[in-house]
């Protein structure tokens, strides 16, 4: 399977990652949106030092995860993986 990189894509995720602005990532089914953001985007992060634990990653169309419907527990889960709020973290929700 041949993997489309979505540069376009992924240099506006970064040209605007320090804004302190919400990202909502759309488009039609199966165009790569949680791939530009599970695999693409966590990559770059990663390399240029972000820490794994400073990406929360969340999919919340996974039964496992259904629990975190729920706002009150999305928001407890999310407050629970920020150990350092004095580091910057990620939060990857898909299918919100």
């Amino acid at each position: 399977m041949k993997t489309i990189q979505r540069d376009f894509y992924l240099q506006e995720l970064i040209s605007k990652k320090e804004n302190g602005m919400i990202k909502v990532v759309t488009g039609i089914r199966r165009c790569g949106k949680s791939y530009l953001l599970f695999e693409l985007y966590r990559n770059y992060l990663l390399s240029i030092g972000v820490k794994e634990e400073n990406i929360i990653m969340l999919a919340l169309d996974a039964v496992q995860n259904a629990p975190y419907r729920d706002p009150l527990k999305l928001s407890e889960y999310i407050t629970s993986k920020v150990v350092d709020k004095s580091q910057m973290h990620y939060v990857f929700i898909d299918e919100i």
